[in-house]
């Protein structure tokens, strides 16, 4: 636009008619104002971030190793402090072990050699005076001293106890009838034999009992075999006597047979008014048990002629004891 004539620029007319230099230098002349501090450095971080975003690629990242720690140090100071404390545990555990394994294994045995020289440590211990306990030191020495000896009595006497156990181990195996007389060897046979028949007449009153229980449930009769009352026998091993080497007692009923049982079942399905009639009979010793519960021992050896068979039946029918006192009263 062209200037209006008589215009007045900084107290001087302007003058329409300036060329282009003298514009340029008018230019010059203006006042220069002062950037703000850090604004190139602003402006080539707002540069780069521009064209990371136009070209797709991530910031460069500060690799120096000052930077590195400031940025990582809050995760790795709890990291290292429990790295140490797991190191402290693993290490206290592993002595725990040590001293486990220490307390658990067997004392080792003490030779002859190694005991050999507690005589003199206890002569040592006497000879001490006692006015050189009056330090700690040698307080502890002392006591120390007393408890070897004790200690090492006490292995002695062990090891007389020791001694004297493996003497009967050895005569123990070389058998009993070695060291006891003929007379001796007898006698024990007799208390052995009598011990087994006072055994059998026991499993003849279990047997008695289990019967009587039965047949009280089933009519006042007997059972027609002993597999009826399983359920009143305690166990399979009392119908095996104990002087009978030649059978064993069943496992279970479910494995029990005739081989399992000693004794001879005589009365099967026999009501209860035969008290003398014979239900079981040892071969064995003899002992005989009646219909009524009782047992007689060793009567079918000691008195046969008491055993009457009548009708297929045997029965115990011992003679009449003979009248007492005078006849004619």
């Amino acid at each position: 636009m062209p200037l209006r004539p008589g215009l007045w620029t900084r107290g001087k007319p302007f003058n329409n008619t300036m060329n282009t230099s003298e514009i340029e230098n008018v230019l010059k002349k203006a006042p220069r104002p002062t950037p703000p501090a850090g604004l190139k450095n602003k402006l080539d971080a707002q540069a780069r971030a521009v064209c990371q975003r136009s070209t797709g690629t991530e910031p460069t990242r500060d690799l120096s190793p000052g930077s590195w720690l400031v940025r990582w140090w809050p995760a790795l100071a709890p990291a290292a402090l429990s790295l140490a404390c797991a190191g402290v545990f693993t290490v206290q555990q592993l002595e725990i072990h040590d001293l486990k394994a220490a307390l658990q294994a067997p004392p080792q045995p003490v030779s002859a050699e190694e005991r050999a020289p507690a005589p003199a440590v206890k002569a040592a211990a006497v000879v001490v005076p006692a006015a050189d306990s009056s330090t700690p030191e040698q307080a502890e020495i002392a006591r120390l001293q007393a408890l070897a000896n004790k200690l090492a009595a006490e292995v002695s006497r062990l090891e007389g106890i020791a001694a004297q156990n493996e003497n009967l181990r050895k005569q123990l195996a070389s058998g009993a009838e070695d060291m006891l007389t003929p007379e001796e060897n007898k006698a024990l046979e007799a208390t052995r034999e009598k011990a087994m028949a006072i055994q059998c007449v026991n499993n003849l009153k279990q047997l008695g009992l289990a019967v009587r229980i039965w047949a009280v449930d089933n009519g006042d009769v007997t059972p027609a075999n002993l597999l009826q009352m399983t359920n009143e026998m305690s166990t399979p091993k009392i119908l095996v006597c104990p002087a009978d080497t030649g059978r064993q007692a069943a496992a279970s009923w479910a494995s029990f047979t005739s081989a399992n049982c000693s004794y001879e079942y005589l009365a099967p399905s026999a009501p209860e008014t035969e008290p003398s009639r014979v239900m079981f009979r040892c071969p064995v010793h003899g002992s005989i048990g009646l219909c009524d519960g009782s047992v007689q021992m060793k009567v079918a050896k000691t008195h046969p002629e008491w055993l009457i068979q009548r009708d297929g039946k045997l029965y115990m029918e011992p003679p009449a004891a003979p009248a007492t006192g005078n006849p004619d009263l």
